[in-house]
């Protein structure tokens, strides 16, 4: 492979227009072109994660299921304390396929458990995390168990992730530091409206356990209605940034005048920091997000909520 394609893109390969040339010049196996030819048509793809991660699945759920009889319906950043979880999170094979797709190495920042489907509205993780070069964000559901069709499955629109990211200002909030009463106000319902606009297939997730599914930053998921009462869907949701990049969350952020709420999220794999960069430069980042930082790696606790 050439030395263009071992550099750094600011678009990743699959979402590029040099997509076919890269793929050309990569010689991927048939298994890994088809993952990120997958990715670049629809914004999804699925991977079998194997004998060894189908395994740990039972572990996984034998790890947080204490939280859920205390009635929590997710517990976020689990890693903190099982294992199982840390371990299925940073999967290779997953890193393996999204280095390939998105030309950077990616590293998990965040893992959500569930035992019952979301049942949440259609959205764009672009407005809860990303980065920049935009894009560099992208979402891995794993099934813990095998999820049938009246469990609220995963749902999402093929193809939706080429659409334009809708950021907070494109929504129609114009004041400086949008809040969460903007988001539910003003964005989702502009969002849903993109999205009918589109007039984009919907596709069920019913996968098998110890499979995954793949979603880039901007694809439009949520999950179905639960047809079912007292199905379960148990499910590991890990979110994934990518090296040399700025992270911030958008939906506190004023993109457009370059006023972004930077995050400092931890690197699953290593147990450190992601400190923000622009290339080869670390961003300066706020004492009160350092602080946060502190706090939230000190305390290393689930939130079950």
């Amino acid at each position: 492979m050439g030395s263009r394609w071992r550099r750094q893109p600011d678009v990743p390969w699959f979402e590029s227009d040099d997509l076919e040339a890269y793929l050309a010049a990569s010689r991927f196996d048939a298994a890994t072109e088809t993952f990120v030819r997958d990715l670049a048509r629809d914004g999804v793809a699925a991977i079998d994660l194997g004998p060894e991660a189908l395994a740990l699945c039972d572990q996984v759920v034998a790890d947080t299921e204490d939280y859920f009889a205390e009635g929590a319906g997710r517990v976020q950043d689990a890693w903190y304390r099982s294992a199982a979880v840390r371990r299925l999170a940073d999967w290779p094979e997953v890193r393996r396929l999204l280095r390939a797709a998105y030309g950077r190495d990616p590293f998990p920042f965040q893992t959500l458990n569930f035992r019952q489907g979301s049942q949440q509205h259609i959205h764009s993780d672009a407005i809860h995390f990303h980065s920049a070069p935009e894009r560099f964000m992208c979402g891995v559901w794993i099934a813990l168990e095998d999820v049938q069709p009246e469990a609220g499955p995963l749902v999402y629109h093929p193809g939706s992730h080429r659409l334009p990211v809708l950021t907070m200002r494109g929504a129609g909030v114009t004041h400086d530091q949008p809040t969460h009463v903007d988001y539910e106000r003003s964005y989702v319902p502009r969002f849903a409206a993109g999205i009918a606009a589109a007039d984009l297939p919907v596709v069920q997730a019913t996968i098998r356990k110890g499979s995954a599914l793949v979603w880039a930053a901007n694809l439009a998921h949520g999950g179905s209605p639960i047809r079912k009462p007292g199905a379960t869907r148990r499910s590991l949701v890990t979110h994934h940034y990518f090296e040399r990049c700025v992270y911030y969350t958008p939906m506190h952020s004023d993109v457009e005048a370059g006023r972004l709420h930077l995050r400092l999220p931890p690197n699953i794999r290593t147990g450190w920091w992601a400190w923000p960069r622009r290339g080869r430069w670390p961003v300066k980042v706020g004492r009160d997000v350092v602080m946060a930082a502190i706090q939230r790696d000190l305390r290393r606790r689930p939130q079950a909520f």
